[in-house]
């Protein structure tokens, strides 16, 4: 980074630098002080990440290649937890695939490696633009949220009065440090109503760390969560802190904990319990502070009747149990719902847009939406990215009429007439409804590797 002699005013950013070159990252740091930055510096994931959780940021500006992962994980992470934080990743290799990715991704901009302080500041200018498109796009979302006098919201969640008991539960639970199971279909917002629970308590500037137990491998889940000692195994070169220890003083949000095998259930009862674990490797235990929220699509009683979950971790677990409706069960919620999702990608992506026309809304009320509100929020965020104009149509939802309906498998398909992929991807969508979105028992009964079902999902637009 190239100084220059007269420096740019952008009094009190907030900014955080994420980079691993101890140069660099000092002159960066000198250079956006200099400019009347309110700047921090880290120099890892581990080290971003307990930053990130301790206060807020304009922008991030971090480093692609870090020693101990990707500047895209942070991305990927960040995008959801601080929509509002603008991301610029750096990259010493003129990697324009990368940087390319990263931007598809929600980056907000891109710097190659040497990059003079014009390059930066120019990034800092179009912030500040954006930011003030931001305000006249809060001020439409406060209007929209006005209109809907009646609904109920909790932190980010928005509903309707089927929602105030889950909201009133969440918001009493969310000033304990009760452990809390969340139950519900998959994409019904569960993980949200965790986040939320998190942001409305006392441990709201710690971190909050989740991991899905049913997208990693059984053997590696174990040092995801507890982490290792160096030497702990052949490829153990370095000392690896685990979720818990990351999560140190917040929340730790166990998703799907009901694919969890009985050996590693074992484990987190040991931390429910005694509140220490041990590393892969370590002959002394870790103490550690954290609260647990764990959530399932899975009916855990079964599970317990049929000796899969342990039962005692099961009473552990559902302290206090919170069970989120899917969306069909409160359909009134969908069009309040619907706007404050339009209101939040709009002030993702500076645009300025009054709603729905009347064909759109008809089509969300009457929409089937099997995968839930994450559905709707991929749906609207793709109507917004498809649409011009200031009002999203129905053409740009681009949803399938055959499923407006309560039960979208009782649409017959005429399998004759219709091309391969159409009928998987409705047998696969049938069988997740009759497993009720669990994704390990769909990929059984369709005898298929659970990860190759992922593919599927997420090709065929399904989750």
């Amino acid at each position: 980074m190239e100084i220059m002699g007269k420096a740019e005013r952008f009094t009190d950013l907030k900014v955080l630098v994420v980079e691993d070159d101890d140069l660099l990252r000092r002159v960066m740091y000198d250079r956006l002080t200099a400019a009347e930055c309110e700047v921090m510096a880290a120099d890892s994931l581990y080290d971003a990440n307990r930053l990130l959780a301790s206060g807020t940021f304009d922008i991030m500006i971090t480093d692609i290649r870090l020693p101990d992962g990707s500047g895209l994980d942070l991305l990927e992470q960040q995008r959801e937890a601080a929509p509002d934080m603008a991301i610029v990743v750096m990259t010493a290799f003129a990697d324009v695939d990368t940087a390319v990715s990263a931007l598809k991704q929600g980056a907000f901009d891109y710097l190659s490696k040497p990059f003079e302080d014009e390059q930066l500041f120019k990034i800092l200018r179009n912030l500040k633009d954006r930011s003030k498109l931001s305000r006249k796009v809060e001020t439409l979302k406060d209007y929209s949220l006005r209109e809907f006098e009646g609904f109920v919201q909790f932190d980010q969640m928005i509903g309707t009065s089927a929602m105030t008991a889950i909201f009133d539960m969440a918001d009493r639970v969310a000033k304990s440090s009760a452990t809390v199971l969340i139950l519900g279909e998959s994409g019904a917002g569960k993980g949200m109503l965790s986040k939320a629970i998190h942001r409305s308590s006392s441990r709201a500037k710690e971190p909050f760390v989740e991991i899905n137990c049913s997208a990693i491998p059984e053997h590696l889940l174990e040092s995801e969560l507890f982490g290792y000692e160096s030497g702990a195994f052949t490829d153990a070169k370095n000392k690896k802190l685990g979720l818990f220890e990351v999560a140190e003083g917040g929340t730790i949000f166990l998703d799907e904990i009901g694919d969890m095998d009985l050996a590693l259930q074992a484990k987190v009862l040991k931390v429910l319990e005694d509140r220490e674990f041990r590393r892969l490797g370590a002959l002394r235990p870790t103490q550690v502070d954290v609260r647990i929220i764990a959530a399932t699509n899975r009916n855990l009683k079964e599970l317990v009747d049929k000796g899969t979950f342990r039962e005692d971790l099961y009473y552990r677990l559902s302290v206090v149990p919170i069970e989120v409706p899917p969306l069909r069960n409160h359909p009134k919620s969908i069009e309040p719902m619907a706007n404050y999702f339009l209101q939040l990608f709009a002030k993702q992506m500076g645009r300025t847009v009054q709603g729905f026309d009347q064909d759109a809304l008809e089509m969300l009320r009457t929409y089937s939406w099997p995968g839930n509100v994450r559905e709707l929020r991929n749906v609207i965020e793709r109507g917004l990215i498809l649409s011009d104009g200031d009002h999203i149509k129905a053409a740009a939802l681009n949803l399938d009429p055959g499923k407006a309906s309560v039960n979208p498998a009782e649409n017959a398909c005429p399998a004759d007439l219709l091309p391969l992929a159409e009928i998987e991807k409705r047998h696969i969508q049938r069988v997740l409804e009759k497993m009720k979105g669990n994704r390990k028992a769909a990929a059984e009964v369709l005898q298929i590797h659970r990860t190759t079902l992922y593919k599927k999902i997420e090709a065929y637009e399904l989750g």
